[in-house]
Order: structure tokens, then sequence, then C-alpha cells
């Protein structure tokens, strides 16, 4: 996602600067990125984010997130959302309530491992959890420390252990589930593409004709009829939320 940021291309530039103008130990140590520790500019990457480039990503990865449901060759959309909202935070980005309600609602959904659902959890609901504004330490391990955390390798292996966790979706798959199975972006995404059909099933119209029952806490899911919201409710209470006036 670091090049979608146009951060590479920012970087080449700034390297390329620093070259002519003769320094280069400047030059070499100019990385950045949207994830925090590998970057060596933390506040010029986070001022361009908020510059507008992270809403526009964050809408370009809500609207594949909401599309209708596909196998994907690669990243799943709903890994990808949370990642980015974890590199986000790690930045200290000014982040909007939108995103970050719909991060609370989906971040269990997009196949992150367990200790990154643990991580994710502490961050969006504390204790000490991100604030905008704050740059976050998730507190994980670097490359080093993990290698050095886990000891000598066992007798009769080669000496080398998997220790990077390839994200989910497609090819590589974690076994943890993702977008395509989950029940909760199926009914985000119903409501999201089918905003005048019935929530349970799929009805234009109310009993007898009628016009569609609307949600009274979130003025966003239509049924019709009591039968319909009520078997329904299971799951689209996991999305719910008091509308906004």
């Amino acid at each position: 996602m670091t090049g979608e940021f146009g951060l590479y291309q920012m970087e080449e530039q700034h390297q390329a600067k620093a070259k002519d103008e003769g320094d280069g130990k400047a030059e070499d140590r100019i990385h950045y990125s949207i994830y925090a520790p590998m970057c060596s500019d933390v506040q010029l990457v986070r001022q361009h984010l908020d510059n507008g480039a992270l809403t526009y990503v964050i809408k370009e990865k809500k609207a594949k997130l909401l599309s209708k449901p596909e196998k994907y060759a690669f990243y799943d959309p709903c890994y990808a959302y949370v990642l980015l909202g974890a590199c986000a935070m790690t930045l200290g980005c000014q982040l909007p309530d939108s995103y970050l309600t719909m991060i609370k609602k989906v971040y269990t959904e997009g196949g992150l491992m367990p200790d990154a659902l643990k991580q994710m959890r502490k961050a969006l609901f504390g204790p000490n959890g991100f604030q905008n504004g704050v740059p976050y330490d998730f507190e994980t391990k670097d490359l080093l420390e993990t290698a050095t955390s886990m000891g000598k390798p066992e007798p009769n292996t080669s000496g080398f252990s998997m220790m990077n966790v390839i994200g989910p979706g497609g090819f590589f798959n974690t076994g943890m589930g993702d977008s395509t199975t989950s029940i909760i972006i199926k009914e985000l995404r119903d409501q999201h593409n089918n905003p005048d059909a019935c929530g349970g099933c799929g009805a234009k119209d109310g009993l007898g004709g009628n016009v569609l029952m609307q949600c009274s806490r979130c003025k966003q899911r239509r049924y019709c009829g009591a039968e319909c919201q009520k078997k329904s409710w299971k799951v689209h209470k996991k999305v719910c939320e008091t509308a906004k006036e």
C-alpha cells in the first residue's frame, strides 16, 4: 500500500535531491513507508496522508470491501482495509470517525492471525488504545528481536524458521476466514448494494404491498415485516448503530 500513496516516488525524489547536494548519508537514510518503524520521516509521511491521500485510499478500500463477493487472487479486501488502519495508526494519522467505526465492525473478519486480532482489539478498544494524531505502538518485535527470542534451531534442521506470515486471502489464505465467508461482511455488502430490499428475504415491498419497514435504530436496513426483521437481527445487530441526526 505504500505505493498507493505515491511514497516511492516521493522517496526517489528526495534521495535524488540529497545526491545532487552531495549528501550521501542523507540519501541512504531516506525511506518512506506507511508503517512507522520502517519510515525515516514519520512527520512528513503523516502530513502527506492527512492532507487528503489517506481519505482517498480509505474510500477506495471501502468500495472494494463492500463490492460483490468474489475470490481474490492476493489480499482479501477486508484484510487490506484493516491493515491500512493499523499502519496509519503507527504514523499517528487522523483517522475519520466513520473509518474507525467500520474497522471496529470488521477487524475480526479479514483473516488476521490470533495475535494480530489481540493487537487490533487493544488499539481500537483499549486500554491505552489508539488516539488520533498520536503515533501508536503495537509493541511488535522487529525481525532481529523475533529471531533472538526464538532461541537455537532444533537439531537436524536447516536452521531456517518461518517468522513472517504472508497476508491472508487468495493464494496466501491463513485459514482464519475472510470476507468471502463472513456473515458480517455479507450483511454490510447486502445493506450497501441492496438498500431498498428486505434484509431478510430480499422483497422489494412490505407485507400486503406496503412500504418496507425501516430499522428504527440505524435507519439503514429495511424489512418486509416483523418476522424477517426478527430473523435477521442476530446478524444485523453486529453492524447496527444508532443513526446520527
